[in-house]
């Protein structure tokens, strides 16, 4: 429990700069209109893939699937790598990178 615990504000930082940066190309690059209803929508999709990891990663150390690669860290850790990676690519977006 706690290599989730100590993974937590990691998390929070990914899903945080996650939305930072999709907000910031649908306003100041898309010229998209704030709408507080997509954000409390995208916030709360958010907010449940990582609860979903988070649960996870307690009932992969609950359970010990250790034996077979499947450690708590391991869900946190792809966690953070889907948050930062869509994190990346609205920054690449923002700064007129294609990516394919």
């Amino acid at each position: 429990m706690s290599e989730i615990l100590q993974m937590l504000p990691v998390l929070a930082v990914a899903v945080g700069i996650n939305i930072a940066t999709g907000m910031y190309y649908s306003i100041g690059t898309q010229k998209i209109h704030f709408n507080l209803t997509i954000l409390i929508t995208g916030i709360a999709k958010a907010l449940t893939v990582a609860v979903t990891f988070i649960g996870s990663a307690f009932c992969f150390e609950a359970a010990d699937l250790s034996s077979i690669g499947i450690t708590p860290s391991f869900a946190m850790t792809s966690a953070i790598l889907l948050y930062v990676g869509k994190a990346l690519g609205s920054l690449g977006k923002i700064l007129g990178i294609e990516t394919k």
